[in-house]
């Protein structure tokens, strides 16, 4: 089954289910909204916040990453998912209504809404907000608006991707709301195209905010390999440091060269794929390489092609609910005839190389299986290798440029 079919079966299933039970959009900040919104300190918690949840297992901390994601692009052997009362060995054969799929659905959907609607609130205090309470006056007021406008966009896009048709498959049906308000109970469903178009906007208004800090003369080098993800000793103010978890200036260009492509918007893709493989330091070299095969086993996670990523410490915990075969559990790999089949197509691609490479051979089953090592415990990765989800990288810029 074709993937947008996929999506049009989901679209379908959900049909059945009563928004009002499970599309709870109201924020979950843990902190009153005028206490926290009544100094710069407390919109730096509030945009830290909307990370965090956008890290957690309903969204990119499994279910949009190596979880349901994969599952329904059939990267694992279906006989390797568990029992039949598994959600993934439900989902890879796309049944959306089975009991134990259903909740998980749900739950991508309320959480992902519920998310933008903590980014709405922050945006509707920030936008009246004096910014002599922001240590770093107008450019830190203008840079936190511009990365919630950002991820706003983003969470949109992820639920569009899920729960409407592709554009290729656009039937001009009404599929998901687009929430840009705060409050609000309740928005009209939108067009595949009409959600597009509020993205690429939201995006195009996020991206002129944060460039005015980004591509200061200097700052640049905050995004540089040495320090996107570790740049707490080039600054004092450690909220600006490690611009490679947040919504910078070139993480939005690649997530527009990914929506551009997405709404066959080819020109507008190729323009900002462009952007980010060319996008230079300060000293003209280039921000963005491919990793070196030789470094894969001490970097997993191939940071140095990483343009975006979002962290959670607890991820080795929760992948490792899915890296073994016990009595109840499963396991997201595929059978080793499987994987030598795609060994011989990609002999010089060292990801699927055990020797060095990105995978582990499993033969303590009845079979042998493989499994990939990015998510794993693994003795010999840092802290920071461990918690780090990769989003969007430099070959993804390359694939929708060659497109």
């Amino acid at each position: 089954m074709k993937i947008k079919n996929i999506i049009l079966v989901l679209c379908t299933s959900l049909t059945f289910c009563s928004c009002s039970d499970w599309l709870d959009v109201s924020p979950n900040n843990q902190v009153d909204g005028e206490d926290l919104f009544n100094s710069g300190s407390g919109y730096r918690i509030a945009l830290n916040g909307i990370y965090k949840q956008m890290s957690s297992q309903n969204l990119w901390g499994e279910e949009l990453t190596w979880g349901m994601a994969d599952v329904l692009g059939q990267q694992y052997t279906k006989s390797n998912l568990g029992s039949t009362d598994s959600k993934y060995w439900q989902a890879c054969q796309y049944k959306y209504t089975d009991k134990t799929l259903e909740p998980v659905i749900q739950s991508i959907w309320s959480t992902a809404y519920n998310t933008i609607a903590n980014c709405n609130e922050l945006i509707k205090n920030i936008e009246g907000a004096d910014p002599s309470i922001f240590q770093g006056k107008t450019l830190e007021q203008g840079l936190i608006r511009g990365e919630a406008l950002a991820l706003r966009a983003m969470l949109h896009f992820e639920v569009l991707r899920l729960f409407a048709p592709s554009v290729a498959a656009d039937d001009g049906k009404k599929y998901v709301p687009y929430y840009a308000t705060f409050p609000s109970v309740s928005e009209p469903y939108l067009t595949v195209k009409e959600v597009l178009a509020k993205i690429e906007k939201d995006l195009e208004e996020a991206r002129d905010l944060v460039q005015t800090y980004d591509n200061q003369e200097g700052y640049k080098l905050l995004m540089t390999k040495a320090y996107r993800f570790e740049g707490g000793d080039l600054v004092t103010d450690m909220f600006y440091a490690s611009r490679g978890f947040r919504m910078s200036y070139i993480a939005i260009t690649a997530l527009q060269a990914r929506i551009f492509s997405y709404a066959g918007e080819s020109k507008k893709a190729y323009d900002a794929a462009s952007e980010v493989i060319n996008y230079t330091d300060d000293n003209g070299e280039k921000m963005f390489t491919f990793t070196a095969n030789a470094s894969f086993n001490t970097n997993p996670k191939m940071k140095d092609d990483l343009i975006f990523a979002l962290s959670n410490s607890k991820e080795v915990e929760l992948f490792k609910a899915w890296d073994n075969m016990d009595e109840d559990g499963g396991m997201v790999s595929i059978d080793y005839d499987d994987y030598t089949e795609i060994l011989d197509e990609n002999a010089n691609d060292r990801r699927w190389n055990e020797s060095g490479g990105m995978v582990e051979i499993h033969s303590d089953y009845d079979w042998y299986c493989v499994i990939s090592k990015k998510y794993m415990d693994d003795a010999s990765y840092t802290d920071l290798d461990k918690r780090i989800i990769p989003v969007i990288r430099l070959s993804e810029m390359h694939y929708i440029r060659g497109e």
